[in-house]
């Protein structure tokens, strides 16, 4: 016979199991998809062709956090960081998600033109932290 507490230990590891890969699937239809982990960004493809582009965003970090793409040639881990708000300087920003909870997804349709960008979260701190990836949109 199973005593109670391992009873109840047995429920909670079945729960967390369960939770555990509990973050949202990509949105349908994304051109590229950008998964946010706590502290770094990784995309699915390094390029695209320019027009409009639907960018799917997982957040599968234990946080919330927020998608920005700026339009820049500086280098993703270079970009300017103010002091006092601790958030990367938003210039050249083309679209955002401003909040993806824990374990959800979101996506942006933007219409990019060919050049660099950086894709970042902007939450404070994070970007100095880590979440930041470069990503090239490619003319016609």
């Amino acid at each position: 016979m199973i005593s109670r507490s391992v009873g109840a230990l047995m429920a909670l590891a079945i729960l967390a199991a369960a939770c555990a890969n509990s973050a949202a699937e990509a949105p349908t239809g994304s051109q590229v998809v950008a998964e946010l982990a706590d502290y770094k960004i990784t995309v699915n493809v390094p390029s695209v062709k320019a027009g409009a582009i639907k960018i799917g965003v997982r957040n599968l970090g234990a946080m919330e956090h927020s998608f920005q793409v700026l339009k820049t040639d500086i280098p993703p881990d270079k970009l300017p960081v103010d002091g006092a708000s601790a958030k990367a300087k938003e210039d050249g920003k083309v679209g955002e998600i401003a909040s993806i909870p824990a374990g959800k997804s979101s996506a942006v349709t933007l219409d990019l033109a060919p050049g660099k960008y950086v894709f970042i979260c902007n939450i404070a701190s994070h970007y100095q932290l880590g979440m930041h990836a470069g990503f090239t949109v490619d003319p016609l």
